[in-house]
């Protein structure tokens, strides 16, 4: 049966129509400019492929701060962001002409369901997917659903201990300075060294602080929720040879704390690469439309 599916991201939304297993076979992409440029676009496409063949529900993962509790009124409804004109602004309102069971959440929560039903940790009971790009964001699913309170959480926010190798000691996010986002994020690496991670020297300096802060994150997350797998995504573990590096920092940060996670193997099992990439929060936004048919 046919769902439609909206990824609301900081650079681009993407759209589709279709089922959870084709979604990605055919999709538009629209670049993330204030709602009244994205929104007509995001609308036409939308009422194009309905007149063409109905859809039975929409599911969205966006951007946030965002609305997740169904039961209360600012459900769907963005938060106060640096994002022009997008503070306040209502999914189910946007949406309500197609009078549809709507499902909503956040884009690394999406992306969390995808990887956790039909993705690289379809075999795992307890996920942690993070997303490493223009912010950082986690989405946690366990047996399969989400895992969260009254709001989403906040992985990019943690505070972690600064490498004192680091030449921007003091971060960058407006709130916190040296969190794992304001230290981590792809415009911290880009304020830093002047260019993206990947265009880098593989041997620059660059490439193992950005390894030691999300390895610290791993151990973090790691000794606190316990998952089975932790899946990297978005655009900074594009970086070659990030991922491994990753891997190795935390093996040495652990010290054989645990020694089932002393092994390369072990942790190569722990830590994985997203099987949708870069589609896993249009997948995983399928996947909860689907849910509510």
């Amino acid at each position: 049966m046919r769902v439609a599916a909206i990824e609301g991201g900081g650079t681009k939304f993407l759209v589709a129509v279709g089922s959870p297993c084709s979604i990605t076979n055919h999709y538009t992409s629209i670049a993330t400019a204030p709602p009244a440029e994205t929104l007509p676009k995001l609308l036409s496409y939308l009422r194009a492929e309905h007149k063409k063949e109905a859809f039975h529900a929409i599911g969205i993962g966006s951007f946030g701060p965002l609305g997740i509790a169904p039961e209360r009124s600012d459900y769907g409804v963005i938060g106060p962001t640096t994002k022009p004109d997008w503070s306040y602004f209502s999914y189910p309102e946007a949406l309500a002409e197609f009078n549809l069971p709507l499902v909503i959440t956040t884009d690394v929560n999406a992306a969390a369901i995808a990887e956790s039903t039909l993705g690289s940790a379809r075999d795992s009971q307890r996920i942690i997917y993070v997303t490493v790009g223009t912010g950082i964001g986690g989405g946690i699913v366990i047996s399969n659903q989400l895992n969260q309170g009254k709001f989403h959480p906040e992985v990019g926010h943690m505070k972690i201990a600064v490498n004192p190798d680091d030449p921007m000691p003091e971060g960058l996010c407006t709130f916190h300075g040296n969190c794992l986002e304001g230290l981590a994020s792809g415009p911290a690496i880009e304020q830093r060294w002047g260019v993206n991670l990947s265009d880098l020297n593989p041997n620059h300096p660059g490439n193992d602080l950005q390894a030691n802060y999300l390895a610290q994150m791993c151990m973090n997350l790691l000794l606190t929720i316990t998952p089975d797998s932790i899946i990297l995504g978005g655009g900074v573990m594009q970086t070659p040879f990030l991922l491994s590096k990753v891997r190795l920092a935390l093996r040495e940060m652990m010290n054989h704390y645990m020694p089932q996670f002393s092994s390369e193997d072990a942790v190569e099992k722990l830590i994985k690469a997203p099987a949708f990439a870069p589609f896993s929060g249009l997948v995983g936004a399928a996947l909860l439309a689907q849910r509510v048919i």
